[in-house]
């Protein structure tokens, strides 16, 4: 709680400020505060109903998140790093977003991977983990 506590009174400080270098220009004072207010009260309803977030409450600024979502490799889904279509994969989505106190406001950009098992995670797709991804890929291919 004190955490948004502190939150609370840099985003007041902040809006004391703002109003105080718009006034001194005059016509940005009306614009300006309605879009900050708008965007504080789209966040203020995210936190109030709970809705999830992939987000810390107190997180602001650009941040990343990854969706795995598993597949099967096809030829027209092959794996991006070996080039091989045969067996299981993961296609991993990866979202660059702006968020303010948690709630994302803007998606900057969205980047889609498809990777096979072996790709996707190099020790856990044997049984002897001392083999990298090439000598498995060798292993297979010979």
């Amino acid at each position: 709680m004190r955490r948004y506590l502190k939150v609370a009174t840099v985003v007041a400080l902040a809006f004391v400020l703002f109003v105080a270098m718009a006034r001194a220009s005059g016509f940005l004072l009306l614009p300006l505060a309605l879009a900050l207010v708008l965007g504080l009260g789209y966040v203020v309803v995210q936190v109030v109903t709970g809705s999830p977030s992939p987000y810390p409450r107190i997180a602001s600024g650009p941040f990343e998140r990854t969706e795995t979502t598993t597949i099967q490799l096809s030829e027209t889904a092959p794996c991006e790093s070996c080039t091989d279509w045969e067996g299981p994969g993961e296609r991993r989505t990866t979202y660059r977003e702006l968020v303010f106190l948690g709630v994302p406001l803007i998606g900057l950009s969205t980047t889609q991977t498809v990777l096979c098992e072996v790709c996707a995670d190099p020790l856990a797709a044997t049984d002897e983990r001392e083999l990298d991804a090439i000598d498995r890929e060798l292993e297979r291919n010979g």
